[in-house]
């Protein structure tokens, strides 16, 4: 069963996401980013990283393209308003391709229980 994410930035709501892939041993899920009434991601997380002294590993403005270290501020909640809890989440995309949301440290019994298709799918027998 996929659920649908909401993702917050500093408490504000800027989008959902259905990771709809994972590394399983590795504990990490990430997925297409929808974004809610932003003009240009690009621009929102590039200003929200400097202010906040937040590390990007690569940015490149003229194709408005950014991949972010973990963002501090960057909460994602399951549909009964939940926190996700694992290490924390990241930006990677650009603003006519498309974002990702990266979320890692997500426990094994997480894994299992909240993103059990992602478990399943990796852990099946042959």
């Amino acid at each position: 069963m996929k659920n649908t994410y909401d993702i917050k930035l500093s408490g504000v709501k800027i989008g959902t996401t259905d990771f709809e892939f994972a590394d399983t041993p590795m504990g990490v899920v990430f997925g297409k980013v929808n974004f809610e009434n932003i003009n240009s991601p690009y621009e929102l997380i590039k200003e929200h990283c400097i202010a906040n002294g937040v590390g990007i590993n690569d940015d490149y403005p003229e194709d408005k393209f950014i991949n972010t270290m973990v963002i501090p501020e960057l909460k994602v909640f399951d549909n009964k308003k939940n926190e996700l809890k694992g290490w924390g989440a990241y930006f990677i995309g650009m603003d006519n391709d498309g974002y990702e949301i990266q979320f890692g440290g997500i426990t094994s019994d997480l894994m299992k229980s909240e993103f059990k298709h992602h478990y399943d799918e990796y852990y099946k027998t042959e």
